[in-house]
């Protein structure tokens, strides 16, 4: 924690500069002669471009391998080789402990976030002349406190107790004894964010990649439906259902489920809340996830795409079950298919019979997007252009439909909703199945508590989320997870052997069942940040609001 502290102090004096403005070290380097707050934002458009940053680089070390270890490793929905990459492999077989790259990196991305916003939150209102209208400001203070709720989103459902860091000039010369707050007092201070941001950010902007009130009453709602406070998330999720600002790609406006994840579609209507890349800036600043799952570099065209990352067998049966090639063709290649939109100068990108990654006789195509000649050169090697979604629109229908068989099924503090409690509520039904729409797939008639959660599997895989869906079924904050340890007990995490020409599909699957106990549900804090702060190990300390 002492070298966060230390990064948290110095943002604080530093100027928050816009994205195409910063180097590779920025987080590293002393102020130095460089402008600060106070002689910086002297100017509507300054004040403005001062939030750029808390959408791209200081999400970097998540971004990638951090983001799908943690959520798409751990919940089944992925394999790769256990050795074959130390940042993935330990999360295969939940073993990462506190000393995995991955998990360092995660720590210190997102407490790096948290320095940027508050880096604006605490400077912003002192140092912007009275010439920059008020609403102006307030916006930016706003986005800053949804993007620090966000980070603290993942921390607290990654790491579980972790330290609430608002003013890090009051902590100088105490960073060895700062203590992790709560994990309910952590949620509660994410809510007074989100709140802030409801009521600040500009409403109707999500299309210009920046946050609107809508994104953070979008958030609000997720954070209220993990807390199962189901009236608080339905309430929330209203608010941006009625407001009409979002749409559902493919239902509400032109496009494809596929079409979500490609360059040409950043910042479209479903798109609540993405970190916003770029390949033509450095690195540290370009999207990538498609170096590292994509199968092989004629899908790249740029000397990467290691397919370090398949599909379980589990998840590719999920979307067979489901009778659901839509949303599985825009997820996981397989043997034949076929992607236009890659390797266009080919005439189209189509999938080997011997496709494979990591033994799973099938490829990962979720934020896959080809090379620089299909994109109009916005990718580049170890990088895109492509956004990654924090929240989109499709998920406000699941909370809602979520949050309306939560009401009705009542299950009480410390217990999560019965998988088989069951809804044919109207309302509930009617946003299930406009998801379901774009997939294709039948319209429900009623639904139970898994079918909803596997609904959002099918819809989110490879989005990093799922394994936090896993964490909540026993109940918000649970130490003990018997009925997600149930479902873990039944995905296959296995790779397959023995495919021959010519139709490699003589290969037989290896069953493989790995179950996390109670304790690995949540994350060690890092070990070098508990070296530098023993205090980290220690209970939580209640936050003082």
């Amino acid at each position: 924690m002492k070298k966060h502290i230390k990064y948290l102090i110095g943002l604080g004096a530093m100027v928050v500069v816009a994205i195409t403005g910063c180097k590779k070290d920025f987080f590293n380097r002393p102020p130095g002669n460089d402008p600060t707050v106070g002689t910086y934002y002297q100017t509507t458009g300054e004040v403005q471009s001062s939030t750029n940053i808390l959408y791209a680089a200081p999400w970097f070390g998540f971004n990638g391998k951090a983001f799908l270890a943690t959520s798409e490793l751990l919940s089944g929905n992925a394999r790769c080789y256990v050795g074959a990459d130390q940042e993935f492999g330990a999360y295969a077989n939940y073993t990462e402990g506190s000393a995995t790259p991955a998990v360092t990196s995660t720590w210190n991305s997102l407490y790096t976030v948290v320095a940027q916003a508050n880096a604006l939150i605490n400077n912003l209102p002192t140092a912007v002349p009275s010439s920059v209208p008020a609403a102006v400001v307030n916006n930016a203070l706003g986005e800053a406190h949804l993007m620090r709720a966000a980070a603290y989103f993942y921390l607290v459902r990654i790491f579980g107790n972790v330290p609430i860091v608002t003013n890090p000039t009051a902590i100088v010369g105490t960073s060895s004894t700062v203590p992790t707050n709560p994990v309910t007092d952590v949620y509660h201070f994410i809510e007074l964010d989100l709140q802030f941001a409801e009521a600040n950010c500009t409403p109707g902007v999500a299309s210009t990649g920046h946050v609107s009130s809508g994104s953070a009453s979008g958030l609000l709602a997720k954070v209220y439906l993990y807390e199962q406070k189901y009236a608080q998330a339905k309430t929330e999720a209203e608010k941006v259902i009625n407001s009409g600002e979002f749409g559902i790609m493919g239902v509400d406006f032109g496009g494809t489920y596929n079409g979500l994840f490609q360059i040409a579609n950043n910042n479209n209507k479903e798109s609540m809340i993405a970190m916003q890349w770029s390949s033509n800036s450095g690195y540290g600043f370009g999207n990538q996830i498609q170096s590292v799952i994509a199968l092989n570099s004629t899908i790249t065209g740029t000397g990467d795409g290691y397919g370090e990352l398949g599909p379980t067998f589990d998840l590719q049966d999920d979307y067979i079950s489901e009778g659901d090639t839509i949303r599985r063709h825009g997820t996981i290649m397989i043997p034949n298919d076929y992607y236009p939109e890659i390797d266009k100068a080919a005439g189209g990108y189509k999938v080997p019979l011997n496709v494979s990654a990591q033994g799973t006789a099938a490829g990962m195509k979720k934020y896959v997007v080809g090379t620089p000649a299909d994109n109009n050169n916005l990718t580049a090697t170890q990088a895109t252009s492509g956004n990654t979604y924090i929240l989109r629109y499709a998920d406000i229908y699941l909370i809602e439909a979520e949050a309306i068989l939560g009401l009705a099924a009542n299950p009480g503090t410390g217990h999560g909703i019965s998988l088989t409690a069951t809804s044919s509520d109207p309302t509930a039904l009617k946003y299930i199945n406009i998801v379901r729409q774009r997939a294709n797939v039948q319209p429900l008639k009623s639904f139970t508590y898994k079918q909803l959660l596997n609904e959002r599997r099918l819809e989110f895989a490879i989005e990093g989320d799922y394994w936090y869906d896993i964490q909540r079924i026993d109940g918000f904050n649970s130490a003990t997870h018997p009925v997600a340890e149930g479902i873990e007990a039944t995905i296959n995490k296995g790779d397959s052997y023995g495919a021959t020409a010519p139709t490699y599909t003589n290969y037989t699957i290896n069953q493989t069942f790995i179950v996390p106990t109670d304790a690995q549900f949540i994350i060690p804090i890092p070990a070098t940040e508990t070296a530098a702060d023993p205090v980290l190990t220690g209970p939580p300390v209640p936050y003082k609001f």
